[in-house]
């Protein structure tokens, strides 16, 4: 019998079997489609994503296809040709917050590079072109029946755990009845991807995206792959009476592009297109018994965020560790019921925060067809909101609900993700956010010896920042941020939150006590 099994192959199911072989376990991933995507879908890769990529080594290959910063910035137009309305910016600095930032990076080429990462960790077997056919479990284990598409064989698979990473419209959801509650339809939209040289029509106005107003492409989106050269055009189906799925044929594509770009002289290519139905859904459950959802299949949010990639990936690095701990019999399944507790809480937010980014969008072109300018300028005012927005990305903390505030703060509080501060080893600079990933580790300042003695009889990593410590605090910030003296100390989870923290040598250990009690028993 294997330890898991993961159904879906894309950036949600890639990224959970790579978090569990860093953590020493073993995976077989199937994945029906031959390939990964061949459509660039979703664009934001936001801090902490980029985070976890630079955990997993892969920060620098990732970031190779990102767009030019000078174009992080959102344009509305009437028309391509037309005069501009405004521009929102997107200028986060995370500079004091993380080790690295977000980027605008399209979906297939971050898929690619999981893959390859995936490809070569000897734990993961891939299996790509394989459908999944049949999915049932009992009281010790999962079992899926598989196809090779290769071979036309079929299959039987046995493992300890299921992660079903199979998209919005799951198969293993529906075979375990799990249902989902929200808005199912937003908006249904035909993303036409093509291939066009647009250089000397944006150089003056570089941009991720442009929004159009004039009355006959409203609701049209132009976004740009990487630079200038492929594009993705989004058409809201049902803004205009007369369209329907099946009148977006090939050469209508091409057509409606070149009414878009409005300039004879330019000759789309079209790549492929793709239909898709905004929607604002969560599932009631993420576990049923051994199996257990992710990114789409547990939560469909909607693209005006871009969360929804980034919340998948941030789920199963929540999941892969806990899953690790119990098939290394170091906690009881009890651990696992903490994932959904946890995840589905951020889910909710993130999905709140992009159904309000959607209807802003409704808000505006509503105005616009009534001609009420202020409404429309009130409404573009507050796009900044769309994409500034660090709290979300960095700010929430496991058991704690989301609170509205201007400014990001790091925090020591327990459930947040463990703040950055710059270390230094040997004149080599580190951030603290690379010391966690694969174990607990508990961090503290050399004074420390209370905690250090304390934590010395359990499996967990002890780690010393300060003056004569393993580390020194480059800034002298680490205290200041970790929210701790000189005698205190906090324990960081293997997805690099805190899972306990005492102020000074006076603190209880309790649960976590227990928990790396069983954890030093390997």
């Amino acid at each position: 019998m294997h330890e898991v099994i993961i159904i879906g192959g894309g950036p949600v199911g890639l990224s959970a079997a790579i978090c569990l072989a860093n953590q020493g376990i073993k995976s077989i991933l199937i994945e029906k489609h031959s390939a990964t995507t061949n459509h660039p879908k979703a664009r934001g890769v936001n801090c902490r994503s980029m985070e976890l990529f630079r955990s997993w080594g892969l920060e620098d290959q990732i970031k190779q296809y990102q767009m030019p910063r000078e174009s992080y910035r959102f344009t509305w137009i009437e028309d391509f040709q037309g005069k501009e309305i405004t521009h929102v910016q997107a200028t986060v600095d995370y500079s004091s917050y993380s080790p690295t930032e977000n980027a605008i990076i399209a979906q297939d080429d971050v898929e690619e590079e999981l893959f390859k990462k995936a490809q070569s960790m000897p734990l993961i077997d891939l299996r790509f072109n394989t459908e999944m056919i049949h999915a049932s479990q009992g009281e010790n284990q999962a079992t899926v029946e598989i196809l090779n598409r290769n071979t036309n064989q079929k299959e039987t698979l046995s493992a300890q755990f299921l992660i079903a990473a199979d998209g919005a419209n799951s198969s293993l959801r529906k075979l375990f009845n799990v249902e989902m509650e929200g808005i199912d339809n937003l908006g249904v939209f035909c993303n036409i991807y093509c291939e066009m040289n647009l250089d000397k029509y944006v150089e003056h106005r570089p941009s991720a995206g442009f929004m159009l107003t004039r009355p006959d492409l409203r609701g049209t989106f132009l976004l740009s792959k990487k630079g200038h050269k492929k594009w993705l055009v989004g058409v809201r189906i049902g803004s205009n009476p007369h369209l329907t799925k099946e009148s977006f044929t090939d050469d209508f594509c091409v057509e409606y592009v070149k009414k878009v770009i409005n300039e004879p002289e330019v000759e789309p290519r079209l790549i492929n297109k793709s239909f898709w139905t905004m929607a604002a859904l969560i599932a009631k459950q993420y576990r049923v018994g051994r199996v257990f959802f992710a990114g789409d299949a547990a939560h469909r949010l909607p693209p005006t965020g871009g969360f929804g990639m980034n919340t998948g990936i941030q789920d199963v690095h929540n999941l892969a560790w806990k899953l690790a701990m119990v098939l290394r019999g170091q906690a009881d399944e009890s651990l696992l019921d903490t994932y959904f507790t946890e995840r589905v809480q951020i889910a909710k937010t993130n999905t709140s925060w992009s159904i309000e980014n959607a209807r802003r969008f409704e808000t505006i072109f509503t105005a616009l067809a009534r001609n009420d300018l202020a409404a429309c300028e009130e409404a573009l005012n507050d796009q900044a909101h769309h994409i500034n927005n660090i709290l979300l990305d960095l700010g929430f903390v496991y058991g704690s609900e989301y609170q509205a505030e201007d400014t990001y703060k790091p925090s020591g509080k327990i459930g947040a993700r463990a703040p950055h501060c710059w270390l230094l080893q040997d004149n080599e600079q580190i951030s603290t956010l690379d010391l966690y990933d694969k174990q607990f580790v508990l961090v503290c300042h050399p004074e420390a010896s209370h905690w250090q003695s304390k934590f010395h009889q359990f499996s967990c990593k002890i780690i010393t920042i300060g003056e004569r410590g393993e580390y020194s605090d480059k800034n002298h910030d680490f205290l200041e941020k970790y929210e701790i003296s000189k005698q205190g100390a906090v324990l960081v989870r293997p997805d690099g939150h805190i899972a306990w923290r005492s102020h000074d040598e006076n603190g209880k250990m309790a649960y976590w006590s227990w928990l790396l009690t069983r954890a030093s028993k390997r």
